[in-house]
């Protein structure tokens, strides 16, 4: 008995910890999801096969792939698998290697001739249908996605779901979404009314798009395509979600791009409802006017509506300046670095606003630009001016700096310039020559540079100082010049005789003739989105071109008439005329120069009778539109009323500018006198335009001799008009409230003979600051 004791007791100290009596103890090591059984961690539960919402389409005979599975435990963890199984509902329809997952919409071919390996020739089969895939591996099988395969696709175009085809005609889908509604089967639920592209649709409101498909042979297959995609092909327009259900964002059509097994084509459009109006006024605004003070930002306020009265908010909007060197706009507001006044517009231009394919161009408005209201906006105070003079008789170019109350130097230029124009930010001043492009630089007073590749006159410069109108008589052409690439951005054929830029340089209108020789008979305006448009003017003639302002026109001044054109291209006729006469734009008064004022509402020309003599002033009260474009797609009306005014007391050969103040407030008129019998001394004639009717035509009498003012130019705050003249070769100082030749002085230009000086016939100015 005590030997049997002692053996229990030894026995029972040599069982290990952990281990009971009866021998079931258990490891802990083990890890569940779930208490102390079903699935564990570390063990493939879940295996995530895309698109598992919306399937794959495909062809006959086309071959698809399927992206890697995902294979998680039932914690959600990635687990590793060596290998899958793939697996078809319906091989007969959608055969798929086992191996590789890849599918064919008919029959791979197996043990082919020749040793062609296997799954490598898709054979198409003829059967529509639905197969269901999955893949297998580490004990689980993946979720299915549904294969939908049908003939090829020939044709896709947008439809209306409230008329969507389906299995059951009756079915209305947008009523009862359910899976008989085929354009949008799979768990896609219409959330939204119906997009049937009859209207355009308001920012943020949300519609319905549907495919529709056909075959080569015309049939409807849109229920045996599966679930298509949708795209905006312009960004920024719409937001279309994997639904269908598309939500306005800005104005504008866009094409909408539908892709279906494996390809995707154009298949129709969307349009968000263009502004038809747009509402500008300031912080400090008041009855359409601005008074700021420099150096401080004047906040922009705008109020946009779209053409069913709902408003518009972050549109992409052009802020123009009628005077950009002294008072800019900008999404910012507007900022005056010295006194000015200038006219602020807000432009909704394609194609960074509003856009629309060509195709689509017009559709509810969209594609084309809207206009705001003009502000005007005045800075007061006091600046300093910087000139700079020369002539078309001498190779000098003379700085005056009237802060510092002195006439500079001369400098000597290589060639003798025939025009002069500086850049808006007054930097550049550019010299065209019979010789050579020349480029003179305004801060330093040298020349910066010349282009012997280009000769004649400068015409015009744009106002960001990206491009310049040069024409070549010699070689009668015309081109659009960069300023920073020194290379031709477009070139037309034919002399160019007048041209000017729209304040957001997106526009730029050329009069030419076929010959130094010939009158002007062609406009060309040119723009970098649409191109170039070529127009007979030979009917009227095309001296000169003013652009409106705000900026939604140019008026041509010919012989017989002046003829207003408008940015609304005319949509009725083919192919689009994307600057079109306006309605009523004809006036019966010619123009041999023209001049728009920047309040918008004066249009003025100068005109003399064949072979010189007396001219005529001729003031065309209009009356601009805004806003839209007409929705019917043609030209907008101009209302002109012209008053004509005969400048007795001047005989001229020529007219050289129409010049209003940036105010609009006082014009005057330059001229070359008549060679036979000048009129001494010479009259400045000053015109105050008025708001409707004619205004008042008056007389600066110039002193010392002269025989013509030949060429002018305004102070920024519109005080001084500083006036060069023939016969006595002087600056006038004229005081443009009290209309008197206050004062003169002498450039004294060296003339390229040699010999004495030349007369002041290219002036150009730009601001200073007093200290």
């Amino acid at each position: 008995m005590r030997r049997t004791l002692a053996f229990l007791a030894i026995l029972l100290f040599a069982i290990p910890a952990g281990v009971s009596l009866s021998g079931c103890g258990k490891s802990n090591h083990t890890q569940f999801c779930q208490g102390s059984s079903g699935p564990r961690t570390g063990q493939t539960y879940n295996i995530a096969l895309e698109p598992k919402y919306y399937g794959k389409s495909v062809a006959f005979g086309q071959t698809s792939t399927f992206s890697s599975p995902v294979p998680t435990d039932c914690q959600g963890q990635e687990t590793p698998i060596q290998a899958y199984k793939w697996a078809s509902s319906n091989p007969a329809l959608v055969d798929i290697n086992p191996v590789t997952g890849e599918i064919c919409a008919g029959q791979w071919n197996r043990h082919s001739p020749g040793g062609v390996p296997d799954y490598t020739t898709c054979n198409p089969g003829t059967a529509t249908g639905i197969s269901d895939i999955t893949a297998s591996g580490g004990g689980a099988t993946s979720n299915r996605v549904r294969v939908y395969v049908h003939p090829p696709v020939a044709n896709v175009t947008l439809g209306n779901p409230a008329t969507a085809t389906s299995p059951n005609p009756a079915t209305n889908c947008s009523t009862n979404p359910s899976t008989n509604c085929c354009p949008i089967t799979n768990g896609s639920v219409i959330t939204a009314a119906p997009y049937d592209g009859q209207s355009c649709i308001s920012q943020k409101d949300t519609r319905q798009i549907v495919a529709r498909a056909f075959d080569a042979a015309g049939q409807n297959i849109t229920c045996s395509i599966g679930h298509p995609t949708f795209e905006a092909v312009t960004n920024n327009l719409v937001a279309i979600d994997e639904n269908g259900v598309a939500t306005a964002q800005q104005p504008g059509t866009t094409v909408v791009r539908v892709s279906v097994s494996n390809s995707s084509s154009e298949a129709g459009y969307f349009s968000v409802c263009p502004p038809a109006s747009i509402a500008l006024s300031s912080t400090n605004a008041s009855n359409g006017t601005v008074a700021i003070n420099p150096n401080t930002t004047e906040t922009l306020v705008t109020q946009i509506f779209d053409t069913k009265g709902v408003p518009i908010t972050g549109l992409d909007l052009t802020y123009t300046s009628t005077t950009p060197t002294t008072v800019g706009a900008s999404t910012s507001g507007i900022l005056a670095t010295f006194p000015s006044t200038s006219t602020i517009t807000a432009l909704c231009e394609p194609p960074t606003c509003n856009p629309s394919p060509t195709q689509y161009l017009g559709l509810f408005g969209t594609g084309k630009p809207v206009a705001s209201n003009s502000l005007l906006a005045t800075a007061s105070g006091n600046s300093g001016t910087q000139m700079w003079i020369s002539s078309t008789e001498s190779q000098s170019i003379v700085p005056v700096d009237f802060v510092l109350g002195n006439v500079g130097s001369p400098v000597h230029l290589p060639y003798a310039p025939n025009s002069m124009v500086i850049s808006q930010d007054g930097n550049t001043i550019y010299l065209g020559s019979d010789r050579a492009l020349m480029t003179f630089n305004a801060g330093s007073n040298t020349l910066a540079g010349q282009d012997l590749s280009v000769q004649g006159p400068v015409l015009a410069v744009a106002p960001n100082n990206s491009t310049i109108v040069v024409t070549d008589p010699a070689r009668k052409i015309t081109q659009l010049y960069s300023t920073t690439n020194s290379t031709a951005v477009a070139t037309f054929g034919g002399v160019a005789r007048r041209a000017e830029y729209s304040p957001d340089s997106l526009y730029v209108y050329i009069t030419l003739s076929d010959d130094a020789s010939s009158a002007p008979t062609k406009l060309i305006v040119y723009n970098g989105v649409n191109g170039t448009s070529t127009y007979d003017m030979s009917a009227t003639g095309a001296n000169d071109v003013a652009v409106t302002v705000p900026s939604v026109g140019a008026y041509i001044g010919g012989n017989s008439a002046t003829v207003a054109r408008s940015y609304c291209p005319n949509t009725t006729v083919s192919p689009v005329d994307y600057y079109p006469v306006a309605n009523g734009g004809v006036v019966a008064a010619g123009a041999d120069r023209l001049a728009a004022t920047n309040d918008g509402k004066h249009i003025l020309g100068a005109r003399l009778p064949a072979g010189g003599g007396v001219p005529t002033l001729t003031d065309i009260n209009v009356t601009l539109p805004i806003g839209e474009c007409p929705l019917s797609g043609v030209p907008p009306t101009f209302t002109n009323t012209p008053n004509v005014l005969t400048v007795a007391g001047v005989n001229a050969t020529s007219i050289v500018e129409v010049m209003p103040s940036s105010t609009g407030q006082t014009v005057f008129l330059t001229y070359t006198p008549a060679s036979n019998s000048p009129v001494i001394p010479a009259l400045l004639p000053a015109y105050r335009p008025v708001a409707s009717g004619p205004g008042t035509l008056s007389f600066v009498t110039l002193a010392n001799g002269a025989t013509a003012p030949v060429a002018g130019v305004f102070t920024t705050n519109n005080d001084t008009f500083y006036v060069g003249t023939s016969g006595d070769k002087k600056i006038h100082v004229i005081n443009t409230n009290t209309l008197i030749d206050t004062s003169q002085f002498d450039p004294k230009i060296p003339a390229a003979s040699g010999s004495g000086y030349a007369t002041p016939n290219l002036i150009v100015q730009k601001p200073r600051k007093t200290t």
